[in-house]
């Protein structure tokens, strides 16, 4: 861990652990503190205690691969969205921070991620909303039985189950099993 050439504030704190995360390295307190310069009482004033930093940098991470999978998605509606999400997940699985993440810290990982506490999954699903939402505006996604708040709920749980499937069931991840449940659930 390197320490910024500026002084030190929140996001030279979040770009940190970022790439402290990129690298496969346990992303602490502590360590960020030292490398920056400043006591940890500072960084905890700035991003929080360690699961509310882990959170932030995951969402900084899932909210570019998100974007940049819709707007790559091939289709529109439905097909869009199942698209943009299987490429989220296949993105997910394939990031080595991520991997390194949810095998080494599970745990953690399923606490910072999953659960309503922590910022990761209300951003993701509202992120998803919105693409649903802009989807049917466009006219390509026929109004529903269903709220679109749930339906983008129901996507990101679809797509964590798969990605997680090895820290549930047991399993190994399979983006293509997840692929097949978002075009079914999208259709």
């Amino acid at each position: 861990m390197t320490a910024p050439t500026s002084r030190p504030d929140r996001e030279s704190a979040l770009h940190l652990a970022v790439r402290t995360f990129n690298a496969r390295q346990r992303v602490e307190v502590n360590d960020l503190a030292k490398a920056l310069g400043v006591n940890r009482v500072t960084v905890y004033r700035w991003l929080g205690d360690r699961d509310a930093i882990l959170a932030e940098v995951v969402w900084r991470l899932g909210e570019r691969t998100m974007l940049d999978a819709y707007a790559s998605a091939d289709g529109t509606g439905g097909t869009r969205i199942a698209n943009a999400m299987s490429a989220f997940v296949r993105q997910t699985l394939a990031h080595a921070g991520m991997r390194h993440f949810l095998t080494t810290e599970t745990e953690t990982a399923l606490r910072v991620l999953t659960r309503g506490g922590h910022t990761f999954q209300p951003r993701l699903v509202a992120l998803v909303e919105t693409l649903l939402n802009k989807e049917r505006e466009a006219g390509a996604l026929s109004v529903m039985d269903i709220d679109l708040h749930d339906l983008a709920y129901l996507c990101v749980r679809v797509g964590e189950s798969f990605v997680y499937t090895d820290a549930i069931t047991g399993e190994p991840p399979d983006p293509d099993r997840a692929e097949r449940a978002l075009h079914y659930l999208l259709r």
